[in-house]
């Protein structure tokens, strides 16, 4: 019921973005066709392609566009987003769509494509959808407060759980919700009652009377607010609202310490609550996973050549396999061996102990800048950071990612902190916020928060901004060991 509002608003802004592709790509293809011939004699003499071409465009990144913007969560906004929220947001959508398109365009085989035109397209449509979403939320906002189509609440609890409830509605009025005034459970103090007072907000008596306030009153929801031994003394409470059609809502507040988001679980008819700090957002973890089979399949059969030519020079330089299958943990510790190509001398494993006391880093990280038990051709690799192509096998196979924290060994975690373990509940990365911000520069308390921040603040975009500052990093080898 919450989300009712909310939801509302999504769908409007749903079909005005499909709407505003529509006009963007019908706007952007009149303008190539006969627009621009117009200005450019240049540009007239290059074949036009008709709209039978360029249809399938159009519903490509138009899939694109959309699926871009639901796994950011463009979908899930309230009426109170900002003008600058929404364009930034939708800018976003928008750049992850220009780069997804093309380099679909491109496995198709789309040569006809107009990259000036599929930019122009794009960019009407940020506009467009910019502005139809920014009125669709005054026009929200508007009728909130006046309150057309509010829902009227109970609020059962005036202790420090209630007030919460009722200052999240006070201060967000776009959410369609009307507070009628709140029922006391009778382990408020005098305080509560006086704070709730200030609030503006009636006390409409005992939570014995709610049943009568039911009958008399408009109510389509009542939100129970109070500590847990209280509130199982009320099931008979929760009974009279279910016949009645009403629906109850319990603060789940249980524990207050807690930072993990908490959300809400069916096991068949028994409902859960989750309690949880890894990404959840099912459709973006499926695009993560879509855009990693993509690209780890093209980069495979793309670098096949060079695949050769460094298994040709790895054979040379020494003598043993060319690759180096090392066991990982990768998500929730599931094992997994993790290719290579070998960079070491072939009983690199056997002589450790001769090199264990030239370690660098701090932790539980056994690193080297200048190992001794590194081939020539093994230096240039990492320097280069091509011992790691290999893995694109093991993101194929789903072990590991494009992006996300670097896959440790067991011997490491082990020795992990409790609060470091965290970094393993995500897929583990080919490249990762740690190898864009210096890698064996930075310390190994530094590593892991910086893993955990990842985690914390993934999005699509986020992976897409550290596979870019990725190229930089390893043209010019910052950092690496």
């Amino acid at each position: 019921m919450l989300k009712y509002y909310r939801h509302q608003f999504n769908f409007i802004c749903a079909l005005a973005d499909l709407a505003s592709l529509a006009a963007a790509f019908l706007a952007a293809f009149l303008f190539r066709k006969d627009v621009v011939p117009l200005l450019s004699s240049q540009l007239a003499k290059r074949p036009m392609f008709g709209m039978d071409y360029y249809f399938p465009v159009f519903l490509l990144t138009a899939i694109v566009v959309v699926g871009t913007l639901f796994g950011t969560a463009s979908y899930r906004q309230n009426p109170g987003v900002p003008l600058s929220a929404t364009f930034f947001r939708t800018a976003k959508a928008v750049v992850i769509a220009l780069l997804l398109t093309l380099a679909l365009a491109y496995l198709l085989k789309m040569t006809f494509l107009s990259r000036g035109f599929l930019l122009a397209f794009l960019l009407l449509f940020l506009i467009l959808s910019t502005v139809t979403r920014h009125a669709a939320a005054l026009w929200f906002r508007r009728s909130a407060l006046r309150g057309k189509g509010s829902r009227v609440l109970l609020l059962a609890g005036a202790g420090a759980s209630g007030r919460q409830v009722a200052q999240r509605i006070l201060d967000n009025p776009e959410l369609g919700l009307k507070l009628r005034g709140f029922l006391c459970l009778g382990d408020e103090s005098e305080a509560d009652m006086e704070t709730m007072a200030h609030m503006g907000l009636e006390c409409l008596g005992p939570v014995q009377s709610l049943p009568e306030l039911l009958s008399r009153e408009v109510t389509d929801g009542v939100v129970f607010a109070g500590e847990t031994r209280t509130l199982a003394g009320l099931e008979e409470l929760f009974l009279i609202c279910e016949d009645l059609g009403v629906d109850s809502l319990m603060a789940a507040n249980l524990f207050p310490h807690l930072v993990a988001q908490v959300e809400l679980e069916r096991l068949e008819d028994l409902p859960l609550l989750r309690f949880t700090t890894v990404p959840h957002n099912h459709f973006a973890l499926f695009l993560k996973r879509g855009l990693d089979v993509a690209a780890s399949s093209l980069g495979l059969v793309v670098l096949s050549p060079l695949f050769g030519l460094v298994a040709v020079l790895v054979k040379a330089a020494d003598e043993g396999p060319v690759f180096f299958a090392q066991e990982r943990m990768g998500l929730n510790g599931r094992r997994f061996k993790c290719y290579k190509f070998r960079t070491m001398v072939a009983d690199a494993e056997e002589r450790l102990d001769e090199v264990q006391h030239l370690n660098e880093v701090d932790g539980p990280v056994f690193k080297i800048k200048h190992d001794p038990r590194i081939t020539r051709v093994g230096a240039v690799l990492r320097k280069t950071s091509m011992d790691e192509l290999p893995q694109l096998w093991n993101v194929l196979r789903g072990d590991m990612s494009l992006v996300g924290p670097r896959p440790p060994i067991p011997s490491e975690v082990t020795k992990y902190e409790r609060w470091q373990r965290r970094r393993l509940s995500m897929r583990p990365g080919i490249t990762c916020l740690w190898q864009i911000s210096g890698r064996s520069n930075i310390d190994f308390d530094r590593w892991m928060r910086l893993d955990l921040a990842y985690i914390d603040n993934w999005s699509l975009t986020l992976d897409l901004v550290i596979l870019l500052k990725t190229i930089p990093a390893v043209l010019t080898a910052r950092g690496a060991a």
